[in-house]
């Protein structure tokens, strides 16, 4: 894995040479309104588009640079910053609430770049909440039973025991959720929470021609194994088998810290002795940049 790793930061010299990519910042109309994110690729060639879903307290701002890498390399992409719907009645709610929302934005790109987009060649990206937001959206269906399934065999689990796991707990009656967008033919999923949720035949519906990539932190703190990644691993088209960053935590997946942050937030910054975290995120970016690139290419060249 570590001689993937640095083969990939070799790669990815060459497929992010062209430079920056000018981000365009604007507002989703709805209730609530939503500030997003939009990278273009050069030329007037309709790209693929790649919607891109931050973890949970995020911001769009955190997946900018793939975005850039990946309008650098002809693939448009898309993000935005969602704050958890507090209406919602429950957390499964919220989280079906959540990839509603990610469908309502790319309506939202497809209209303002209609003319740069091709619609027939979209994805998406998600990391961590923004992950199980693409299961979702791919044709997941989660079974809240399954919480409490877990928490009768692992009741130590952190997932259990949190005021969050307590709360999904508490609502684990509620009836299993899916929120499917048709559009979308491929999925990378970095740290995927809560896989155990679609587990049995809670990948039945994700279309068989559905490409997806998965990435996972070997040393996940937040979201032990075997419930997230390898719970889905086996049931999603192709049956990917996971990428794993050796010794690292959930977070590595988020950008390099800067010293306000590693101040303020110590534990997002935390990496294995001699791990470098820019670099592993060049590597990374590349890694999106060549499976979408793959998985979204026009109907003559697959």
């Amino acid at each position: 894995m570590i001689r993937r790793v640095a083969a990939l930061v070799l790669v990815s010299v060459a497929l992010l040479a062209r430079g920056a990519v000018a981000q365009t910042v604007f507002e989703v109309s709805g209730t609530p309104p939503l500030e997003a994110a939009l990278w273009l690729p050069d030329g007037a060639t309709r790209a693929p588009l790649v919607l891109l879903l931050h973890g949970a307290g995020g911001r769009w701002s955190e997946l900018a640079p793939l975005g850039a890498a990946l309008a650098g390399a002809g693939i448009a992409a898309a993000g935005f910053t969602q704050v958890a719907d507090r209406s919602a009645p429950n957390a499964f709610a919220r989280m079906a609430a959540r990839a509603r929302t990610a469908s309502r934005v790319l309506d939202a790109v497809l209209v303002r770049a209609g003319d740069r987009v091709d619609p027939g060649r979209l994805g998406v990206f998600g990391y961590s909440a923004g992950a199980t937001a693409a299961m979702l959206l791919i044709g997941g269906r989660a079974d809240p039973a399954r919480w409490r399934a877990l928490c009768e065999v692992a009741p130590q689990e952190r997932l259990c025991l949190s005021p969050f796991g307590q709360s999904a707990l508490a609502a684990a009656d509620a009836p299993a959720f899916t929120a499917p967008d048709s559009r979308f033919r491929a999925a990378m999923l970095a740290a995927p929470a809560l896989g155990f949720l679609f587990a049995g035949d809670g990948m039945r519906g994700v279309p068989p021609g559905t490409a997806v990539r998965l990435w996972r932190a070997e040393a996940d703190s937040l979201l032990a194994e075997p419930n997230h990644a390898e719970a889905i691993a086996p049931l999603l088209p192709g049956h990917p088998v996971p990428s794993v960053v050796p010794g690292a935590d959930h977070w590595v997946f988020t950008p390099p810290c800067g010293p306000e942050r590693r101040a303020a937030e110590p534990w997002l910054c935390a990496d294995p002795p001699g791990f470098d975290r820019a670099a592993f995120h060049r590597a990374f970016r590349a890694d999106a940049i060549a499976f979408f690139r793959a998985a979204l290419a026009p109907p003559a060249e697959r």
